[in-house]
């Protein structure tokens, strides 16, 4: 029995020290590489607002990843989550964003990630610039035009282990004169949002130190 308590105990512990190990990395971090717009599991609802999927997949998905470089300072993740440098891969979007089927891409219906799907999309985030460090991503749910919103989730992950240490999933409003602003709407939204969330964390994990 005693032998059964310690081996609990340390398992506790060891479970406890990683947890706080991945808060240092997520909180203490200055640096973290921004790893771009991952679409390769979404859905576009809503027919009429989608009446040319191939130009979604093949044009869009660059287009906003673009966008958000191109105007860093309106798209500003550093200033978002408080971090002081950025480096930019998109090698695994640029790949994962090319697994959509055009014909499957846009449907009428409801949609929303099965349990454990953005756990599994970041074990494929094997990175060309860094394989350790912190890393973020937006992984896109959907695209609703119905809604005239999106569903984004924001990850921040650990590159070596590539266990997620802050997740959250947003939903925010489409707005904007041509369909490339249109959407790029929400994704200013999501940076805005999260970085509240992510900065009011921040100061409540370096409070408890």
């Amino acid at each position: 029995m005693r032998k059964i308590l310690l081996s609990i105990a340390l398992m506790c512990l060891l479970i406890q020290v990683k947890a706080q190990s991945g808060k240092a990395l997520l909180y203490g971090s200055s640096d973290f590489v921004w790893c771009g717009l991952d679409y390769s599991n979404v859905k576009c609802i809503g027919r009429d607002g989608f009446s040319e999927p191939y130009e979604v997949k093949h044009k869009y998905f660059d287009a906003w990843n673009e966008l958000v470089l191109a105007e860093a300072d309106k798209y500003n993740l550093q200033e978002a989550y408080y971090k002081s440098g950025q480096i930019t891969d998109l090698s695994v979007v640029d790949r994962r964003n090319d697994i959509p089927e055009v014909d499957e891409l846009v449907i009428n219906d409801s949609y929303q990630f099965e349990e454990g799907k953005v756990e599994e999309i970041i074990k494929d985030y094997d990175l060309e610039k860094a394989n350790k460090g912190l890393g973020l991503v937006y992984v896109v749910e959907s695209l609703n035009k119905y809604r005239q919103s999106a569903v984004i989730y924001v990850v921040f992950f650990d590159i070596a282990s590539k266990e997620i240490l802050w997740k959250r999933s947003y939903t925010t409003d489409a707005r904007g004169f041509g369909f490339r602003n249109y959407w790029a709407r929400t994704i200013y939204n999501t940076i805005n949002e999260s970085g509240d969330d992510f900065k009011a964390d921040q100061k409540r994990y370096k409070r408890g130190k």
